[in-house]
């Protein structure tokens, strides 16, 4: 059986929809607000016309091609072309103005390759048992999970900057439940009567506001600045050298099970994945100072961590039939309109088919790899564009990636409005992480917290239940309490 899912998806056609998928996810994984869920919406049509085989090569290398390609935008521009890819811009920017863009590129898709690599063995070996205990996961659990998520970052952010962390940690959470109540969907909040109020904020939006406007606000008075870039007309394909992967192959391997982790979670996502890994691996560093200077395993982690995220959400999906992203819910209506049901009858009623999308994961993986690490020497000179140029296509891309979403003019508004809150952020040493993660998990907190309390009666019952979810909680509430006592103890011995 294994011969005929290889030799089936190695025929030509199916590798050429595979290609195709990869080279147009990487353009709309490139262009803020254009990301894999809208890729994969708009490829729902041509399925129709394409049978199973053809349907599933081109939906996994929309799917591979969209959260790997976001990097570009994110180390070149400081502009995450998805959710996912926030995290890379803490590093990987600072290495492309230091005049490693090259270097950047090719670290952050080495990563990418590694990490889905890895979730796809894992979606291949493990899915049965992995799925099993995303299964036994109920709402407090769940509750936990993204209560400690946000604590860690707050917390892994460094002592003197736990506290403006959890600001903006609460304003996020804050901003999150605007709108209807996704609990009910009948409760509104926040709305102040407004009508446009009341579907919320849009996540991607929020973000385009967050990262990209801010630059654009910095450099308007270094507009005639031009980046520096280093070794573009000097290799055709760029990879990383090996005495870089060897140094960080640990690294990976321990953020790719992280981010395989947190996509067979539901809700959670390669953005939390990104975030989580990164401020983990800085908290664990010999030389956190150098994070957010431009330092490899900055890039490294987070990148490696988003992109195992896809294999992790396709585990439940498949193994299941639960989505465990957008994305991949958005597969799950492609499958779907095959006329397959995901889920366990998948793998016994269509065993072939089954085996092959987890084959085509890896072929999309491999095209992603071999695309981007080839296109490198042309998608860096981006960055030798004047920045009186750049910028103002920068400021139109967000604008159309912010319209494009959902057709509704009032995102406008307040992305204007959120870009001058960045702005302000960033100013004054306010991280952006915690906010950024707060806003993603917002709804998976408000949600999973109600839920549990009209589970278990009241919140005091669930915090006494013998349950990972309480142990997660627990450490959500000791944690910073402990970091303060030793920051506390460490000051006093200063003193002395």
């Amino acid at each position: 059986m294994m011969m005929e899912v290889i030799s089936g998806c190695l025929q030509p056609d199916i590798l050429l929809l595979t290609l195709l998928g990869v080279i147009i996810g990487n353009i709309f994984g490139c262009i803020p607000g254009l990301n894999a869920p809208i890729a994969i919406a708009l490829a729902l049509p041509i399925t129709f016309v394409l049978n199973s085989f053809q349907s599933m090569a081109l939906i996994m290398g929309l799917y591979m091609g969209c959260v790997s390609g976001g990097l570009v935008s994110a180390i070149l521009l400081k502009v995450p072309g998805t959710a996912a890819n926030v995290a890379t811009c803490f590093d990987g920017y600072p290495m492309a103005q230091n005049g490693r863009a090259t270097d950047a590129l090719s670290i952050g898709s080495f990563a990418s390759l590694f990490g889905g690599m890895f979730s796809s063995i894992c979606l291949l070996i493990l899915a049965p048992a992995l799925a099993n205990i995303a299964l036994q996961f109920g709402p407090w659990e769940f509750l936990g999970t993204a209560l400690l998520s946000l604590v860690l970052v707050c917390v892994m952010s460094g002592t003197d900057k736990m506290l403006k962390g959890f600001i903006a940690v609460c304003f996020g959470l804050i901003l999150k439940c605007v709108g209807i109540s996704p609990v009910d969907g009948v409760a509104l909040r926040y709305t102040f009567g407004s009508v446009s109020l009341e579907s919320g904020f849009n996540q991607i939006v929020i973000i385009i506001a967050v990262f990209a406007l801010p630059e654009v606000m910095t450099a308007v008075g270094k507009l005639k600045e031009r980046g520096t870039l280093s070794e573009v007309e000097k290799r055709r394909f760029y990879c990383p050298e090996w005495k870089s992967i060897k140094r960080n192959i640990k690294l990976m391997v321990a953020n790719s099970a992280i981010g395989t982790f947190i996509g067979i979670l539901p809700g959670m996502g390669g953005g939390t994945a990104s975030l989580v890994s990164y401020e983990n691996t800085k908290k664990l560093s010999k030389n956190p100072e150098k994070f957010g200077t431009g330092c490899e395993e900055g890039i490294y982690c987070c990148e490696s961590a988003n992109n195992a995220t896809t294999g992790g959400a396709l585990i439940p999906l498949l193994a299941l039939g639960v989505p465990g992203d957008t994305a991949s819910a958005v597969i799950m209506g492609a499958i779907m309109l095959q006329g397959y049901t995901p889920g366990p009858l998948l793998s016994m009623n269509e065993p072939i088919l089954f085996r092959s999308i987890i084959f085509l994961v890896f072929i999309a993986n491999i095209f992603m790899w071999i695309f981007q690490a080839s296109t490198i020497r042309y998608v860096a000179k981006i960055t030798q564009i004047p920045k009186d140029i750049l910028f103002p296509i920068v400021s139109f891309f967000c604008i159309l990636g912010a319209i494009a979403i959902r057709s509704n003019s009032f995102d406008l508004v307040y992305l204007l409005f959120m870009g001058l809150i960045g702005y302000a952020f960033s100013k004054n040493g306010y991280p952006l992480s915690p906010f950024i993660l707060a806003f993603i998990l917002g709804e998976t907190i408000e949600s999973n917290l109600r839920r549990a309390i009209t589970y278990y009666g009241n919140i005091g019952n669930c915090m006494i239940q013998p349950s990972i979810g309480t142990v997660f909680t627990y450490a959500a509430i000791l944690l910073p309490i402990i970091m303060v006592v030793v920051r506390i103890i460490k000051l006093n011995k200063a003193k002395k």
